[in-house]
């Protein structure tokens, strides 16, 4: 049984690199849809530094979904910070461990924008209308310990925004595996996650249509529907590393973006009994520009 599992663990990280790399076309700044499934979630893990590696409870429904599996009974977060330009990013999340069946959890992720004035070329100090715009994350997960070492995790996501009379929907799968004690290394754990996989997101809604006359011909005018574009998931893979030593918890994950330059994030971390922990993180972009 012990072989079949680490066979079924080979071939999940073998599988997630190989999909990766296949889909790894380089990046196109600005294209992406649903930017804000890149938001980090919760404190413990903001820098993203060997979080893939060594992440556990909640949180994992964001980082990587194999770090549920190691939580232990029913756990549940909140967390609210604040973000740019005034907004508020808001996290929550539940699970529960349920022994040999494996560790199912819900989790929610909310954006707070605001009110905005419509303004238009007629009225551009405003309109007197105000929107507000939405955009909500809701996903299930389901983790599995395949071993005393190993494990495995898959999350569904619902993606919802919008803005006055126009919203977009979409789906996306995060995949991931974890492995501790790598190579035989006490402290030493790895990590492999894909993120925001899923079909294109493309905007609809009643807000779509204009009145207008089609040039070139004689009809009158009428109502025509814009068809708005369709654009990716911000697809990405993390492939991370931790190492504890002496009280330290040392990270770094190298994160392939599809839409973006690469990321090299690091971390180092030392705890106090458990009570309290001091974390410095770093964030860097590789040099090469994707075509």
């Amino acid at each position: 049984m012990k072989i079949q599992k680490n066979n079924i663990f080979k071939f999940g990280t073998a599988l997630l690199v190989l999909v990766s790399l296949a889909l790894s076309q380089g990046a196109r700044n600005g294209t992406e849809a649903a930017s804000q499934l890149l938001i980090h979630q919760g404190a413990r893990y903001l820098s993203g530094g060997g979080s893939v590696a060594t992440v556990d409870g909640v949180e994992s429904s964001y980082w990587n979904p194999a770090g549920l599996a190691k939580g232990q009974g029913v756990n549940a977060i909140f967390s609210n910070r604040s973000y740019i330009a005034g907004m508020d990013v808001n996290f929550f999340g539940v699970s529960m461990n349920m022994g040999k069946i494996g560790t199912f959890g819900l989790s929610g992720r909310m954006i707070d924008v605001g009110e905005i004035d419509v303004t238009d070329v007629y009225n551009p100090d405003g309109t007197g209308e105000v929107i507000k715009p939405s955009y909500f994350v809701v996903g299930a997960t389901y983790a599995k310990r395949l071993s005393d070492r190993t494990g495995m995790g898959i999350s569904f996501n619902y993606i919802n925004e919008g803005f006055g009379r126009v919203t977009a929907t979409g789906l996306t799968v995060d995949a991931g595996v974890q492995y501790e004690n790598f190579l035989e290394v006490e402290g030493l754990d790895v990590g492999v996650a894909l993120r925001n996989f899923g079909n294109p997101m493309r905007y609809g809604g009643s807000g779509l249509w204009v009145n207008a006359e089609a040039a070139g011909t004689s009809r009158q005018t009428t109502w025509y529907k814009v068809e708005a574009g369709a654009f990716d998931m911000p697809f990405i893979m993390d492939i991370g590393a931790a190492y504890k030593i002496a009280g330290f918890n040392l990270g770094a994950t190298y994160e392939v973006n599809h839409f973006s330059q690469d990321k090299i994030r690091v971390m180092a971390e030392y705890g106090f009994e458990d009570i309290a922990a001091v974390r410095v993180g770093y964030l860097m972009d590789t040099e090469e520009t994707k075509d």
